[in-house]
């Protein structure tokens, strides 16, 4: 009885840390706060969207954008920078969604384009010594992890800042 038990509590503990978190991919209330969360893709402008190398810190790429959705006024709009170290890591060369992954250690010359009406990541990342070493053009569709929260660009819970003004390093 107890085995069956603990099987049963095993499987649904694999099942949640396997699944996406439902109020990522819906217009729902994310936990513990009330804000909604939005589709980046209709509540951003195409026209902003591009990664900026950052001034300051070198090697680190955010994704700007401009993006509706704030929640005192449904009309207005703001841009935000994220830093996508936050959400990919570099996994033997290739490019995948990750919470914290600091993909940007090892990976470089990063651009971002749009495919077959999806937005892509592409960078030049390492391979690692156990997959033989050297680097590999590698790309990452961005739309189903990136959400926008009160008009901030968005990912696994994190958001940045507001893009600063040209003068303000970043």
């Amino acid at each position: 009885m107890q085995v069956t038990a603990f099987w049963f509590v095993l499987a649904l503990v694999i099942a949640r840390v396997m699944s996406k978190p439902a109020w990522i991919s819906q217009n729902h209330a994310a936990p513990g706060d009330g804000t909604p969360v939005k589709d980046f893709r209709i509540q951003c402008d195409s026209n902003s969207l591009g990664l900026v190398e950052s001034q300051a810190r070198p090697g680190i790429y955010y994704l700007r954008g401009v993006c509706g959705g704030l929640y005192d006024d449904p009309n207005a709009s703001r841009c935000s920078f994220l830093d996508l170290s936050m959400c990919y890591i570099n996994d033997g060369g290739n490019i995948r969604a990750q919470k914290l992954g600091y993909f940007l250690d090892s990976c470089n010359n990063c651009a971002l384009y749009a495919a077959h009406g999806t937005n892509m990541l592409a960078c030049t990342c390492t391979r690692g010594e156990h997959n033989g070493g050297g680097t590999q053009e590698t790309a990452v569709q961005i739309d189903n992890l990136l959400y926008v929260k009160n008009g901030f660009l968005s990912c696994y819970g994190y958001t940045n800042f507001e893009c600063p003004e040209i003068t303000v390093p970043y």
